[in-house]
């Protein structure tokens, strides 16, 4: 006696089907999209939109004097007042840039569009570059820029924010702010730095308002004005005089000593107070 097995019947290929049609619609969504919705420009400058917690590359750029690009040989009793806040601010950047592993690129020149553009060449895969000028003092090491300042810009929904700057009684402040490296970025640098376009302004401030102030779908969308405090707080006795929403605080980040030439004792009093509660040093990996 003989038995026939019954062929399996053949799997039938509409999954099959189904699942490629999927793919392909996927891809072709990408495809298509741009033009209707684009991508943000962290996506083209590779930086992409679902990298919700990154840990960007963060450079920090500063200047010294070029008569004092020699500082480390000179002796701290016989500097001036200038020098010696430019001295300890040199050795306090060094620190922190230490602590959080962070790149630190110090320039003997104050033009800091040039510098800025300089440094983004020099370092093409940062993603941040953070502008300090000579008088910047980090006073609160455990806030960390990756973690607390750029947690909120680092978010999808703020992919397309480029720049981090506060405003003082005066206006903008460029004392310190961030700015990515990214095209968009230095376009907007070089733009500032047209001596054609911007011969009769004083300075960056006020060329960079009106460029905010009349191209603001284009310029002022693409940056996040933080309080002064956030990057830039002021000592006492600034010539914005003692409000609160400028003058440094207690556990703030950055205290700018701009102008303590003319206000030499106060400006030594608060510095030595904020030397003596600057937090102790910890290494983080974040």
């Amino acid at each position: 006696m003989s038995y026939v097995i019954p062929e399996t019947p053949k799997r039938r290929p509409e999954f099959f089907h189904v699942v490629l049609l999927f793919v392909a619609t996927i891809i072709l969504s990408f495809i298509l999209v741009d033009p209707i919705y684009p991508f943000p420009e962290s996506v083209i400058s590779g930086d992409p939109w679902w990298r919700y917690d990154p840990d960007p590359l963060i450079v920090m750029v500063t200047v010294i004097d070029e008569s004092s690009k020699d500082g480390n040989n000179k002796d701290v009793n016989n500097l001036t007042s200038s020098d010696y806040f430019k001295e300890i601010g040199i050795k306090n950047k060094i620190i922190y840039a230490d602590k959080y592993g962070y790149e630190l690129v110090i320039k003997g020149s104050w033009e800091n569009i040039p510098i800025l553009l300089e440094t983004m060449k020099e370092y093409p895969k940062s993603d941040w570059l953070w502008w300090m000028n000579s008088n910047i003092f980090i006073s609160n090491y455990s806030i960390s820029l990756s973690s607390n300042v750029l947690r909120n810009v680092t978010q999808a929904s703020f992919a397309d924010r480029q720049m981090l700057i506060g405003y003082d009684c005066h206006g903008l402040s460029t004392a310190s702010f961030l700015i990515r490296n990214s095209p968009w970025a230095r376009d907007f640098l070089e733009t500032l730095h047209n001596s054609l376009l911007f011969k009769d302004f004083e300075d960056e401030e006020t060329a960079m308002q009106m460029l905010i102030d009349f191209e603001a779908i284009e310029v002022g969308s693409k940056i996040s004005f933080v309080p002064l405090r956030t990057l830039n707080a002021l000592p006492f006795n600034h010539n914005c005089g003692n409000d609160e929403k400028y003058v440094w605080h207690k556990d703030d980040f950055v205290v700018n000593f701009t102008g303590c030439e003319e206000a030499k004792e106060d400006c030594e009093k608060r510095f030595e107070e904020i030397l003596l509660r600057t937090k102790p040093v910890k290494k983080s990996n974040s």
